[in-house]
């Protein structure tokens, strides 16, 4: 008698904590995929830069691992090859605003640009159209949201920050990251930072290991979107 109520808790359980989540999904972005695949999505925010970006592309060439970039539209323009190299290396190119402001605090229509000029300059180098909007410190609110709706695209966010940024050593990023890792996580990790591409190969040697796949942020979420 006990095991067949608690399969149906089970069952209730999962309706409400996965469906809805889906549902909600396909309306405003994703922070993380399905929960039940051993796939993790790598990303970087704020390239490309000057520096650096040979290496980090380098770090995961051997392991054939594609990244998913958000790319800052103005260092897209500025660092075109660098952009371009990064399309022809088979890493997963979106926006993460034109200029890196503060999204929230901007009117509809200027958020709107902010993501078009980004577009605009990713699209001019042959590469598709960005699908996912990352906006800067990962900060939204219903401007964000209706501004991304206006345009049919989605808040590509993240569960797991490796906080790189904050000048953690490669040792600290590698055990952050692999004690927060699990099935549908997306990794926030930001181009330019060596400690970032020191840590990356044993990141992925260790992930790989465990049984987990890398895809993009596009690849969550034909998973799970409905």
């Amino acid at each position: 008698m006990l095991r067949p109520v608690l399969l149906a808790c089970m069952a209730l359980f999962l309706c409400i904590e996965w469906g809805p989540l889906n549902a909600e999904r396909a309306r405003w972005g994703i922070a993380s995929g399905d929960p039940f695949v051993p796939e993790i999505a790598l990303t970087f925010d704020d390239g490309p830069r000057e520096h650096g970006m040979q290496e980090l592309m380098a770090a995961l060439s051997p392991f054939g691992v594609q990244g998913t970039f958000f790319l800052v539209g103005k260092f897209a323009d500025r660092y075109a090859s660098v952009t371009a190299a990064l399309h022809a290396g088979g890493h997963a190119i979106e926006n993460h605003s034109f200029t890196h402001p503060k999204l929230y605090t901007l009117w509809v229509e200027k958020i709107v640009r902010e993501t078009e000029r980004c577009n605009e300059v990713i699209e001019a180098l042959g590469i598709r159209r960005p699908r996912f909007m990352r906006p800067p410190g990962g900060s939204w609110n219903l401007k964000v949201l209706n501004a991304m709706r206006r345009m049919d695209m989605r808040l590509g966010l993240w569960n797991i920050n490796s906080a790189d940024y904050t000048g953690k050593s490669a040792e600290d990023i590698t055990a952050l990251i692999l004690r927060k890792a699990a099935p549908g996580a997306i990794v926030l990790m930001h181009s330019g930072v060596p400690q970032t591409v020191s840590a990356l190969p044993g990141i992925v040697h260790e992930l790989e290991r465990r049984g987990y796949r890398f895809v993009s942020v596009q690849d969550l979420w034909n998973c799970g979107a409905i």
